[in-house]
């Protein structure tokens, strides 16, 4: 019989190549689409055959169906949660490599599903085009607090990897402090080993996150809604992927505050007035960021997920004849 990490770390190659034919793909894509220069707002007229105004029907189903993805993607991302303890268990190794891998199995198990629902939107049918053809930029999707959180974490975790790798001692795994009066060790530490991985880890999310937010860019129009509700619900989509990324980006960072902070905290353990004393005080600061980190994440991400007010104007009958509309 095959061991469950096996298969596990199976999932996440083929997860990690999904991710990369995905990228090609939209690349290519995006060299196709060069050509198109019209800036947002200048389809969706009556003479090109798109909506003014929302059919009802139409715009509930599309929304039904934008929660319903979210709802897959953070349900694929507890499944991989729940599978990362297993596949350390049954590799016998808790070490960076489990760790990241953890991490890298949440996020991209999160990036699969909403990127196999944003390709999966249902074209316009019949001989009359009922969806706008409206050129768009990530940018105009995707401009929302949850992305810059996104690459604030990332820049955070890069400069945490950087001086967990300058303070390590040789092995990488350890701190070690020296004065006159005393010498001490702590492990484990983020160094370079663990930095090298949650840097990869990181990126890899981040390269994802930006290809599914211009998947989500340039997917087709959903039929029978105004480009107005149609952009709405592109940045919706756009604010729950990045919503949930930066959760993960974020993870990586608590992770590497969290086992920092607690190897100074041991370093300095003697007490304040000792000569490694100072090492505990600054362990203590740096769990209790690691702390408003993970609080400041989990807040982003329960925010971002929840559908935002947006104002649409629904289509109405049209009112019978000899009565004045309005």
């Amino acid at each position: 019989m095959v061991p469950i990490w096996i298969v596990v770390l199976l999932l996440v190659v083929l997860m990690t190549v999904a991710l990369i034919v995905l990228i090609v793909v939209m690349a290519v894509r995006v060299a196709q689409g060069a050509t198109r220069t019209s800036p947002y707002g200048e389809g969706g007229g009556p003479g090109d055959g798109a909506p003014l105004e929302s059919v009802p029907t139409a715009l509930d189903a599309a929304r039904r169906r934008a929660t319903r993805i979210a709802t897959l993607a953070w349900v694929a991302a507890a499944g991989g949660v729940v599978l990362a303890p297993v596949l350390a268990v049954g590799a016998m190794r808790v070490d960076e490599v489990a760790v990241w891998g953890a991490a890298l199995l949440v996020g991209l198990a999160f990036l699969a599903v909403h990127a196999v629902g944003e390709g999966t939107w249902p074209r316009p049918t019949g001989t009359a085009r009922r969806a706008p053809l409206v050129v768009r930029s990530v940018r105009q999707v995707a401009a929302s607090g949850p992305r810059r959180f996104v690459w604030a974490w990332a820049a955070a975790t890069v400069a945490v990897a950087v001086a967990g790798a300058l303070l390590a001692d040789e092995s990488g795994r350890g701190i070690t402090a020296q004065t006159d009066e005393a010498w001490g060790r702590a492990t484990p530490f983020p160094g370079a080993p663990h930095g090298i991985g949650a840097v990869v880890t990181v990126v890899l999310v981040l390269v994802g996150t930006e290809v599914v937010l211009r998947q989500i860019t340039q997917r087709r129009a959903v039929p029978d809604v105004s480009v107005a509700d149609d952009l709405a619900l592109r940045r919706l989509a756009a604010r729950r992927v990045a919503a949930g990324s930066q959760a993960v980006v974020a993870g990586v960072l608590v992770v590497l505050l969290g086992v920092a902070g607690s190897a100074m905290e041991n370093l300095g353990a003697s007490g304040p007035g000792t000569p490694l004393g100072g090492w505990g005080v600054a362990g203590s600061v740096t769990t209790t960021v690691a702390l408003g980190v993970a609080l400041a994440a989990l807040a982003v991400a329960a925010i971002g997920s929840l559908r935002p007010q947006v104002r649409t104007r629904a289509a109405q009958p049209a009112p019978p004849a000899g009565v004045p509309a309005g």
